[in-house]
Protein backbone atom coordinates (compact mmCIF):
# COMPACT_ATOMS: atom_id res chain seq x y z
CA UNK A 1 0.00 0.00 0.00
CA UNK A 2 1.21 3.83 -0.73
CA UNK A 3 1.55 5.93 2.25
CA UNK A 4 -0.15 9.74 2.28
CA UNK A 5 0.86 12.61 4.56
CA UNK A 6 -0.92 15.89 5.09
CA UNK A 7 1.39 18.68 6.51
CA UNK A 8 -1.44 21.38 8.41
CA UNK A 9 -4.80 20.25 9.21
CA UNK A 10 -7.03 22.96 8.63
CA UNK A 11 -10.37 23.50 5.76
CA UNK A 12 -8.08 22.16 2.90
CA UNK A 13 -6.74 19.28 4.94
CA UNK A 14 -9.75 18.23 6.12
CA UNK A 15 -11.21 18.26 2.36
CA UNK A 16 -8.76 17.14 0.82
CA UNK A 17 -8.78 13.89 3.10
CA UNK A 18 -12.35 13.16 2.72
CA UNK A 19 -12.19 13.56 -1.12
CA UNK A 20 -9.94 10.97 -1.02
CA UNK A 21 -11.99 8.36 1.11
CA UNK A 22 -14.76 9.54 -0.96
CA UNK A 23 -12.49 9.08 -4.33
CA UNK A 24 -12.34 5.10 -2.67
CA UNK A 25 -8.61 5.17 -1.40
CA UNK A 26 -7.79 3.06 1.50
CA UNK A 27 -4.08 3.84 1.61
CA UNK A 28 -3.10 4.90 5.18
CA UNK A 29 -2.97 8.69 5.92
CA UNK A 30 -0.85 10.33 8.51
CA UNK A 31 -2.12 13.86 9.62
CA UNK A 32 0.57 16.15 11.04
CA UNK A 33 -0.71 19.04 13.29
CA UNK A 34 0.89 21.41 15.69
CA UNK A 35 -1.75 21.94 17.39
CA UNK A 36 -4.33 19.91 19.35
CA UNK A 37 -8.20 21.26 17.94
CA UNK A 38 -9.86 20.01 15.25
CA UNK A 39 -9.81 22.24 11.43
CA UNK A 40 -10.68 25.68 12.79
CA UNK A 41 -12.09 28.72 10.92
CA UNK A 42 -10.17 32.05 11.18
CA UNK A 43 -13.40 33.83 10.14
CA UNK A 44 -15.16 32.47 13.18
CA UNK A 45 -13.02 33.93 15.74
CA UNK A 46 -14.69 37.10 15.90
CA UNK A 47 -18.04 35.80 16.37
CA UNK A 48 -17.13 33.49 19.43
CA UNK A 49 -14.57 36.19 20.74
CA UNK A 50 -18.23 38.59 20.36
CA UNK A 51 -20.38 35.76 22.41
CA UNK A 52 -22.53 35.14 18.76
CA UNK A 53 -21.64 31.18 18.40
CA UNK A 54 -20.43 28.74 20.63
CA UNK A 55 -16.90 27.33 21.32
CA UNK A 56 -17.60 23.92 19.41
CA UNK A 57 -18.58 26.03 16.19
CA UNK A 58 -15.18 27.35 15.85
CA UNK A 59 -14.62 23.24 14.60
CA UNK A 60 -17.18 23.21 12.36
CA UNK A 61 -16.06 18.96 11.33
CA UNK A 62 -16.30 18.12 14.27
CA UNK A 63 -13.88 17.16 17.15
CA UNK A 64 -10.38 15.70 16.01
CA UNK A 65 -11.06 12.34 17.49
CA UNK A 66 -14.55 12.38 15.14
CA UNK A 67 -13.07 13.27 11.89
CA UNK A 68 -9.95 10.88 12.61
CA UNK A 69 -12.33 7.84 13.09
CA UNK A 70 -14.72 8.72 10.13
CA UNK A 71 -11.99 9.09 7.86
CA UNK A 72 -9.91 6.15 9.04
CA UNK A 73 -6.74 8.70 9.95
CA UNK A 74 -3.56 8.47 11.76
CA UNK A 75 -3.84 11.76 13.38
CA UNK A 76 -0.29 13.22 14.78
CA UNK A 77 -1.76 16.23 16.79
CA UNK A 78 0.92 18.84 18.15
CA UNK A 79 3.81 17.40 16.16
CA UNK A 80 4.33 18.84 13.56
CA UNK A 81 7.35 18.42 10.44
CA UNK A 82 10.34 20.19 10.01
CA UNK A 83 11.72 19.51 7.16
CA UNK A 84 10.76 17.38 4.01
CA UNK A 85 13.21 15.19 1.86
CA UNK A 86 11.88 15.78 -1.25
CA UNK A 87 14.61 13.19 -2.71
CA UNK A 88 13.86 10.94 -0.40
CA UNK A 89 10.54 11.19 -0.14
CA UNK A 90 10.30 11.49 3.31
CA UNK A 91 9.38 13.67 5.95
CA UNK A 92 10.93 14.38 9.20
CA UNK A 93 9.60 15.68 12.18
CA UNK A 94 11.66 17.97 15.03
CA UNK A 95 12.27 15.12 16.95
CA UNK A 96 14.24 13.01 13.98
CA UNK A 97 11.75 10.86 13.20
CA UNK A 98 11.62 10.36 9.73
CA UNK A 99 8.09 9.36 7.77
CA UNK A 100 8.28 7.83 4.22
CA UNK A 101 5.62 9.05 1.82
CA UNK A 102 4.31 8.18 -2.23
CA UNK A 103 2.07 11.35 -2.15
CA UNK A 104 2.32 14.25 0.12
CA UNK A 105 -0.45 17.45 0.44
CA UNK A 106 1.18 21.10 2.35
CA UNK A 107 -1.70 22.20 4.04
CA UNK A 108 0.05 24.86 6.18
CA UNK A 109 -2.12 27.37 5.87
CA UNK A 110 -1.01 31.18 6.95
CA UNK A 111 -0.12 32.69 10.27
CA UNK A 112 -0.94 36.50 11.39
CA UNK A 113 1.37 38.77 10.26
CA UNK A 114 2.42 40.44 13.03
CA UNK A 115 4.57 43.76 12.61
CA UNK A 116 7.80 43.58 13.99
CA UNK A 117 7.81 47.06 15.61
CA UNK A 118 9.24 48.16 19.24
CA UNK A 119 6.25 46.76 21.36
CA UNK A 120 4.36 44.13 19.69
CA UNK A 121 5.18 41.55 21.77
CA UNK A 122 4.12 42.92 24.74
CA UNK A 123 1.37 40.87 27.09
CA UNK A 124 -1.63 43.11 26.25
CA UNK A 125 -0.80 42.81 22.60
CA UNK A 126 -3.22 40.37 20.49
CA UNK A 127 -3.76 38.94 17.23
CA UNK A 128 -6.92 37.42 15.93
CA UNK A 129 -6.63 34.10 13.90
CA UNK A 130 -6.67 31.08 15.67
CA UNK A 131 -8.51 28.96 18.26
CA UNK A 132 -6.49 29.70 21.35
CA UNK A 133 -6.27 34.01 19.86
CA UNK A 134 -9.92 33.71 20.36
CA UNK A 135 -10.07 32.19 23.73
CA UNK A 136 -7.38 34.95 25.12
CA UNK A 137 -9.27 37.60 23.70
CA UNK A 138 -12.05 36.86 24.85
CA UNK A 139 -10.85 36.06 28.56
CA UNK A 140 -9.45 39.21 28.41
CA UNK A 141 -13.06 41.23 27.66
CA UNK A 142 -14.71 39.14 29.83
CA UNK A 143 -12.81 40.53 32.63
CA UNK A 144 -14.63 43.76 32.15
CA UNK A 145 -11.97 45.54 32.40
CA UNK A 146 -10.84 47.04 28.95
CA UNK A 147 -12.17 50.72 28.42
CA UNK A 148 -9.95 51.59 25.03
CA UNK A 149 -8.48 49.23 22.17
CA UNK A 150 -6.78 50.12 19.33
CA UNK A 151 -7.48 47.96 15.70
CA UNK A 152 -4.45 47.95 13.77
CA UNK A 153 -5.42 47.04 10.28
CA UNK A 154 -8.70 48.06 8.80
CA UNK A 155 -9.51 44.69 7.04
CA UNK A 156 -12.20 42.26 6.96
CA UNK A 157 -11.28 41.17 10.84
CA UNK A 158 -10.10 44.59 11.93
CA UNK A 159 -14.08 45.67 11.23
CA UNK A 160 -15.53 43.03 13.05
CA UNK A 161 -13.12 43.36 16.41
CA UNK A 162 -14.25 47.06 16.00
CA UNK A 163 -17.37 46.03 16.02
CA UNK A 164 -17.66 43.91 18.91
CA UNK A 165 -15.44 46.24 21.11
CA UNK A 166 -17.63 49.15 20.59
CA UNK A 167 -20.70 46.37 21.20
CA UNK A 168 -18.92 46.24 24.79
CA UNK A 169 -18.73 49.82 24.63
CA UNK A 170 -15.05 49.91 24.52
CA UNK A 171 -13.60 52.84 23.32
CA UNK A 172 -12.05 52.04 19.61
CA UNK A 173 -9.56 53.38 17.44
CA UNK A 174 -9.31 51.86 13.88
CA UNK A 175 -5.92 52.46 12.52
CA UNK A 176 -4.44 51.61 8.88
CA UNK A 177 -1.41 52.53 7.05
CA UNK A 178 -3.78 52.98 3.90
CA UNK A 179 -5.95 56.19 2.97
CA UNK A 180 -9.09 54.53 3.52
CA UNK A 181 -11.09 50.93 5.15
CA UNK A 182 -10.68 47.84 3.30
CA UNK A 183 -7.78 49.23 1.01
CA UNK A 184 -8.05 45.87 -0.49
CA UNK A 185 -10.93 45.92 -1.49
CA UNK A 186 -13.32 48.92 -1.31
CA UNK A 187 -13.63 51.62 -4.20
CA UNK A 188 -13.35 55.38 -2.68
CA UNK A 189 -17.01 56.20 -2.55
CA UNK A 190 -17.48 52.99 -0.58
CA UNK A 191 -15.46 53.52 1.66
CA UNK A 192 -16.63 56.91 2.42
CA UNK A 193 -19.97 55.45 3.22
CA UNK A 194 -18.59 52.78 5.16
CA UNK A 195 -16.56 55.00 7.06
CA UNK A 196 -19.13 57.27 7.80
CA UNK A 197 -21.44 54.79 9.54
CA UNK A 198 -18.24 53.91 11.55
CA UNK A 199 -17.56 57.14 12.62
CA UNK A 200 -21.55 57.54 13.67
CA UNK A 201 -21.01 53.93 15.81
CA UNK A 202 -18.47 56.21 17.99
CA UNK A 203 -15.36 54.22 16.29
CA UNK A 204 -12.60 56.90 15.68
CA UNK A 205 -10.85 56.16 12.27
CA UNK A 206 -7.54 56.98 11.71
CA UNK A 207 -5.77 56.24 8.14
CA UNK A 208 -2.71 56.61 6.71
CA UNK A 209 -1.08 56.08 9.97
CA UNK A 210 0.20 53.16 11.09
CA UNK A 211 1.79 52.17 14.52
CA UNK A 212 5.44 52.27 14.58
CA UNK A 213 5.56 51.93 18.16
CA UNK A 214 3.84 50.19 21.72
CA UNK A 215 4.91 51.38 24.69
CA UNK A 216 3.63 50.50 28.37
CA UNK A 217 1.96 53.02 30.30
CA UNK A 218 0.73 54.07 34.05
CA UNK A 219 -2.58 52.81 32.43
CA UNK A 220 -1.93 50.60 29.90
CA UNK A 221 -0.38 50.83 26.52
CA UNK A 222 -0.10 53.49 24.30
CA UNK A 223 0.15 52.91 20.82
CA UNK A 224 2.82 55.42 19.09
CA UNK A 225 1.99 56.68 15.44
CA UNK A 226 5.45 58.41 14.58
CA UNK A 227 7.02 60.71 16.72
CA UNK A 228 4.15 63.64 17.47
CA UNK A 229 0.98 61.10 17.91
CA UNK A 230 -0.55 58.46 20.20
CA UNK A 231 -3.44 57.18 21.40
CA UNK A 232 -3.71 55.11 24.97
CA UNK A 233 -5.60 51.74 25.14
CA UNK A 234 -5.98 48.88 27.40
CA UNK A 235 -5.69 46.35 24.35
CA UNK A 236 -4.14 46.66 21.29
CA UNK A 237 -5.26 44.17 18.26
CA UNK A 238 -3.42 43.71 15.48
CA UNK A 239 -4.80 42.10 12.12
CA UNK A 240 -2.62 43.95 9.79
CA UNK A 241 -3.02 40.62 6.96
CA UNK A 242 -1.65 36.85 7.19
CA UNK A 243 1.43 35.00 6.06
CA UNK A 244 2.06 31.68 3.66
CA UNK A 245 3.14 29.72 5.74
CA UNK A 246 5.92 28.07 3.18
CA UNK A 247 8.93 27.06 5.09
CA UNK A 248 8.36 23.45 4.24
CA UNK A 249 8.83 23.81 0.37
CA UNK A 250 12.67 24.38 1.31
CA UNK A 251 14.26 25.21 -2.05
CA UNK A 252 12.67 22.97 -4.29
CA UNK A 253 9.17 24.04 -4.67
CA UNK A 254 8.54 27.78 -6.29
CA UNK A 255 7.39 30.08 -3.50
CA UNK A 256 6.18 33.58 -4.27
CA UNK A 257 3.99 34.93 -1.42
CA UNK A 258 2.86 31.02 -1.59
CA UNK A 259 3.54 28.01 -2.90
CA UNK A 260 2.81 28.33 -6.45
CA UNK A 261 0.64 25.25 -7.70
CA UNK A 262 -0.57 24.00 -11.14
CA UNK A 263 -4.32 22.84 -11.92
CA UNK A 264 -4.68 19.96 -9.95
CA UNK A 265 -3.05 21.14 -6.98
CA UNK A 266 0.75 19.72 -8.21
CA UNK A 267 3.20 21.82 -6.63
CA UNK A 268 6.27 21.03 -8.99
CA UNK A 269 7.54 18.00 -7.67
CA UNK A 270 5.66 14.59 -8.36
CA UNK A 271 3.64 13.01 -6.02
CA UNK A 272 3.21 16.45 -4.09
CA UNK A 273 0.28 18.68 -3.34
CA UNK A 274 -0.28 22.29 -2.04
CA UNK A 275 -4.05 23.76 -1.02
CA UNK A 276 -5.72 25.92 1.34
CA UNK A 277 -3.83 29.58 2.58
CA UNK A 278 -0.23 28.30 2.09
CA UNK A 279 -0.53 28.35 -1.87
CA UNK A 280 -1.33 30.15 -4.69
CA UNK A 281 -3.58 29.68 -7.81
CA UNK A 282 -4.48 31.44 -10.98
CA UNK A 283 -6.74 34.40 -10.40
CA UNK A 284 -8.86 34.37 -12.93
CA UNK A 285 -8.79 38.33 -13.23
CA UNK A 286 -4.79 39.13 -13.84
CA UNK A 287 -4.25 35.50 -15.00
CA UNK A 288 -1.40 35.58 -12.44
CA UNK A 289 -0.74 33.01 -9.33
CA UNK A 290 -1.87 34.71 -6.11
CA UNK A 291 -2.60 33.77 -2.32
CA UNK A 292 -6.82 34.24 -2.42
CA UNK A 293 -6.97 33.23 1.29
CA UNK A 294 -10.72 32.38 1.70
CA UNK A 295 -12.44 29.64 2.98
CA UNK A 296 -14.47 28.38 -0.16
CA UNK A 297 -11.23 28.43 -2.11
CA UNK A 298 -9.35 26.23 0.69
CA UNK A 299 -12.09 23.84 0.37
CA UNK A 300 -12.00 23.30 -2.81
CA UNK A 301 -8.45 23.38 -3.71
CA UNK A 302 -8.37 20.95 -0.69
CA UNK A 303 -10.61 18.69 -2.78
CA UNK A 304 -9.34 18.86 -5.99
CA UNK A 305 -5.68 17.83 -4.33
CA UNK A 306 -7.58 14.73 -2.62
CA UNK A 307 -8.91 13.55 -5.52
CA UNK A 308 -5.89 13.52 -7.46
CA UNK A 309 -4.12 12.14 -4.60
CA UNK A 310 -6.36 9.03 -5.13
CA UNK A 311 -5.48 8.45 -8.89
CA UNK A 312 -8.65 11.07 -9.99
CA UNK A 313 -8.63 14.00 -12.49
CA UNK A 314 -9.96 16.95 -11.20
CA UNK A 315 -8.85 20.58 -11.50
CA UNK A 316 -9.05 23.80 -10.18
CA UNK A 317 -9.22 26.47 -12.71
CA UNK A 318 -8.69 29.56 -10.41
CA UNK A 319 -10.95 32.06 -8.82
CA UNK A 320 -11.21 35.80 -7.93
CA UNK A 321 -10.51 38.16 -5.34
CA UNK A 322 -14.08 38.20 -3.70
CA UNK A 323 -15.07 39.34 -0.04
CA UNK A 324 -18.67 39.55 2.15
CA UNK A 325 -19.20 40.70 5.64
CA UNK A 326 -21.57 42.24 7.84
CA UNK A 327 -20.96 44.98 10.34
CA UNK A 328 -22.97 47.40 12.46
CA UNK A 329 -26.03 46.08 10.01
CA UNK A 330 -24.45 46.62 6.82
CA UNK A 331 -23.24 44.61 4.94
CA UNK A 332 -20.05 44.99 2.41
CA UNK A 333 -19.79 43.01 -0.72
CA UNK A 334 -17.18 43.03 -3.20
CA UNK A 335 -15.64 41.40 -6.16
CA UNK A 336 -12.84 41.45 -8.64
CA UNK A 337 -10.02 44.55 -8.45
CA UNK A 338 -10.45 47.54 -6.84
CA UNK A 339 -6.89 48.74 -8.40
CA UNK A 340 -8.61 48.46 -12.03
CA UNK A 341 -9.17 52.22 -13.78
CA UNK A 342 -11.42 53.04 -15.85
CA UNK A 343 -15.41 54.64 -16.10
CA UNK A 344 -17.03 54.28 -12.63
CA UNK A 345 -21.11 53.64 -12.08
CA UNK A 346 -22.53 54.31 -9.14
CA UNK A 347 -26.33 54.30 -8.32
CA UNK A 348 -28.34 53.74 -4.67
CA UNK A 349 -31.87 53.18 -4.44
CA UNK A 350 -34.51 55.91 -3.27
CA UNK A 351 -34.45 55.29 0.39
CA UNK A 352 -30.79 54.47 1.03
CA UNK A 353 -30.49 50.96 0.98
CA UNK A 354 -28.83 49.51 -1.50
CA UNK A 355 -25.41 51.26 -2.97
CA UNK A 356 -23.52 49.99 -5.68
CA UNK A 357 -20.25 50.60 -7.50
CA UNK A 358 -18.46 49.49 -10.37
CA UNK A 359 -15.75 50.28 -12.20
CA UNK A 360 -15.90 49.10 -15.85
CA UNK A 361 -12.25 48.85 -17.95
CA UNK A 362 -12.78 48.44 -21.72
CA UNK A 363 -16.85 47.90 -21.30
CA UNK A 364 -16.53 44.88 -18.79
CA UNK A 365 -17.04 45.23 -15.52
CA UNK A 366 -13.75 44.78 -13.41
CA UNK A 367 -14.87 45.60 -9.95
CA UNK A 368 -17.91 45.80 -8.25
CA UNK A 369 -18.72 46.80 -4.53
CA UNK A 370 -22.33 46.90 -2.75
CA UNK A 371 -23.50 47.98 0.35
CA UNK A 372 -26.51 45.83 1.66
CA UNK A 373 -27.33 43.76 -0.97
CA UNK A 374 -25.54 40.71 -0.58
CA UNK A 375 -28.42 37.79 -1.33
CA UNK A 376 -27.16 38.42 -5.00
CA UNK A 377 -23.46 38.90 -4.39
CA UNK A 378 -23.61 35.13 -5.69
CA UNK A 379 -25.09 36.40 -9.06
CA UNK A 380 -22.52 38.50 -9.65
CA UNK A 381 -19.78 36.50 -8.53
CA UNK A 382 -21.09 33.58 -11.12
CA UNK A 383 -21.07 35.95 -13.48
CA UNK A 384 -17.54 36.99 -13.38
CA UNK A 385 -16.42 33.88 -12.86
CA UNK A 386 -17.51 32.40 -15.65
CA UNK A 387 -16.58 35.30 -17.93
CA UNK A 388 -13.33 35.10 -16.99
CA UNK A 389 -13.26 30.88 -18.02
CA UNK A 390 -14.78 31.88 -21.63
CA UNK A 391 -17.89 30.61 -20.62
CA UNK A 392 -21.42 32.04 -21.17
CA UNK A 393 -22.34 35.02 -18.89
CA UNK A 394 -25.83 35.45 -20.47
CA UNK A 395 -27.66 36.43 -16.99
CA UNK A 396 -30.98 34.35 -16.91
CA UNK A 397 -34.32 35.56 -16.70
CA UNK A 398 -34.67 34.64 -13.17
CA UNK A 399 -31.45 36.22 -12.06
CA UNK A 400 -32.61 39.68 -13.68
CA UNK A 401 -35.41 39.33 -12.22
CA UNK A 402 -33.43 38.97 -8.67
CA UNK A 403 -31.28 41.33 -9.14
CA UNK A 404 -34.28 43.78 -9.70
CA UNK A 405 -36.77 42.81 -7.01
CA UNK A 406 -32.97 43.38 -5.21
CA UNK A 407 -32.97 46.85 -5.94
CA UNK A 408 -30.31 46.64 -9.13
CA UNK A 409 -31.87 49.31 -11.82
CA UNK A 410 -32.22 47.71 -15.25
CA UNK A 411 -30.11 50.45 -16.71
CA UNK A 412 -27.36 49.11 -14.94
CA UNK A 413 -27.90 45.02 -15.56
CA UNK A 414 -28.15 46.55 -19.09
CA UNK A 415 -24.43 47.56 -19.28
CA UNK A 416 -23.60 43.93 -18.91
CA UNK A 417 -25.25 42.97 -21.66
CA UNK A 418 -22.06 44.21 -24.13
CA UNK A 419 -20.37 40.79 -22.68
CA UNK A 420 -23.38 38.81 -23.33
Amino acid sequence: MKQILVAGFGCAGYHAVKAMREAGCADPIHVFTDCDEAPSSPMLTTYYVAGHIPFNALTPFGSLSDISAEFQLTVHSGRSISFIDYDGRAAICSDGTAYPYDKLLLATGASALIPGFPGSTLKEVYAMRTVKDALRLRERLDSGKVRGAVVAGASMVGIKLAELLAAKGVHTVLADTAGHIFPLSALPDTARRIEKRLEEEGVELMFGKGITSITEDPGGLAAHFGSDEKRFCDIIVICTGARANTDLAGNRLEVRRGIVTDRSMCAGVPGVYAAGDCCETRNLQSGKTQVIGLWVNAAEQGAVAGKNMAGCDAFFDGSITHNITHFFDMEFISIGDNRKTGSTVRFENQDGTVFVEAVFDDGKIACLNMLDCCEVSGIFKGYFVKRLLGRDVKLGYCEQIRLRRSGIPGWFISLLEPLQ
